[in-house]
């Protein structure tokens, strides 16, 4: 198998291990050594069958910094230069007339920068290249120098890593989808990273069919249809569904007919991927034909201070000439969350995935507390620090069986439908 480093980002470090797992069960991809990913370190040396399972991994991930074809570790530069002079091989694969190379510095794990133009030149002083011309803007051989520290303040690195670059991650996406270039955002709108994290989580795949029952601005379904998928959503509120009303932009006051979510779409030109968005209830389950199936189900119910979650109600009866609109209630956290593991146990395909944003009171949380169904499997549980007091978990299932009659999701005590009043209460001196 093939030694690959594998270097993180430091963000995020929860989410880390499950995102790496998903995109390596939705490729089938074999890895050696994924055990040891921890949130502690943020690079790890694992083995791989082939390097274009390392580029199908790279192609998802927005956590993996980059990837480098590793071709010496070692414990210090004298040890690093005695193994290069034991093996001239290594860099006379690199050093050859037709090829040209480039050089790059690395260093994770220490507070005080570097001078990587120093550590540059030190290395090609003891490690001479004769033929190979350098090519700085576009490389053939793009070499890496990577130094890992124990310590912050370490003066030595613990690790000293040489190798070729394989590729690297996703982590451009966050820019490209940043939210103040977005043509259309709420309140709400969800942080571009964590939503391609969650994507990935929830193992969406080119022409799936992926449903988001709290769409709001489309925050969760636009990476969605970045990676293949044709998405839709359901949305309650009539305004937010239709970009109506005053914007959530400072300073900005109503919208005008640019801000929409089909206009999101258009923005990064994945409009033919927006199927549809229903003015809905999530929760009246009947809206689905028996025969609907999703692949994949992302979701961030509102539970915060900005948003409440709302469901309609019977009207009473009035005079038969009186024009009468929908009435809506406060819809609690926990009915919320039954019935969102509820209709994923009916509607997703067997082995389809939901993740969704469950909040959480510190004091109250236990992993016994969260949402459970016996036709859906627990796959991971990432926590997002949010207060002091107060934390959200993207939870991840994939449907197992079919549901039988009378199986519910059960949720014992969690504390959630209380959650606002965590928000509200204020820190005691």
């Amino acid at each position: 198998m093939i030694p690959v480093l594998v270097i993180f980002s430091q963000s995020h470090v929860d989410f880390r291990k499950p995102e790496f797992d998903a995109i390596c069960s939705m490729f089938s991809i074999e890895v050696n050594g994924s055990d040891s990913i921890n949130q502690e370190s943020h690079v790890f040396v694992l083995h791989f069958e082939s390097y274009l399972e390392v580029s199908k991994l790279l192609s998802r991930s927005i956590l993996i910094k980059f990837a480098i074809d590793l071709s010496i570790e070692s414990e210090s530069y004298d040890d690093l230069y005695q193994k290069i002079n034991e093996n001239p091989g290594i860099i006379e694969t690199f050093d050859v007339p037709e090829k040209s190379f480039a050089l790059r510095f690395f260093a994770i794990g220490r507070k005080k920068k570097l001078d990587s133009m120093e550590r540059i030149k030190s290395f090609l002083d003891a490690v001479p290249f004769k033929n190979a011309p350098i090519s700085l803007q576009s490389p053939q051989n793009e070499l890496y120098l990577v130094e890992e520290y124990e310590n912050s303040t370490d003066s030595n690195p613990k690790k000293v890593y040489f190798g070729k670059l394989i590729g690297e991650g996703r982590s451009e996406l966050k820019t490209k989808y940043n939210l103040r270039e977005r043509c259309y955002i709420g309140n709400t709108t969800m942080d571009p990273e964590l939503s391609f994290i969650q994507a990935n989580l929830a193992m969406i795949q080119s022409r799936n069919l992926v449903l988001d029952p709290f769409v709001g601005t489309g925050g969760l379904i636009l990476p969605a249809a970045e990676f293949g998928g044709f998405v839709m959503g359901t949305e309650i509120n009539y305004q937010t569904a239709r970009a109506k009303g005053r914007s959530s932009r400072q300073g900005v006051g109503e919208r005008d007919e640019s801000e929409s979510i089909k206009a999101n779409f258009e923005q990064y030109h994945t409009e033919d991927k927006l199927l549809s968005i229903l003015i809905a209830d999530s929760s009246k389950h009947g809206i689905w034909s028996v025969n609907a199936q999703f692949d994949a189900i992302v979701a961030d119910p509102p539970y915060g201070v900005r948003e409440k979650a709302r469901k309609t109600v019977k009207n009473k009866e009035v005079a038969k000439d009186v024009i009468q609109y929908q009435q809506k209630e406060e819809y609690d956290l926990e009915s919320a969350f039954r019935d969102l593991l509820n209709l994923s146990a009916r509607i997703l395909v067997k082995n389809g995935r939901i993740s969704f944003w469950y909040p959480v009171i510190l004091e109250n949380y236990c992993d016994e507390n969260l949402p459970n169904h016996p036709a859906m499997k627990l796959i991971s549980n990432c926590e997002q620090p949010l207060t002091r007091k107060t934390s959200r978990r993207l939870l991840t299932y994939r449907k197992i069986r079919e549901p039988v009659e009378d199986e519910v999701c059960e949720i014992q005590k969690t504390g959630v439908s209380h959650y606002r009043s965590v928000l509200f209460t204020p820190n005691k001196t």
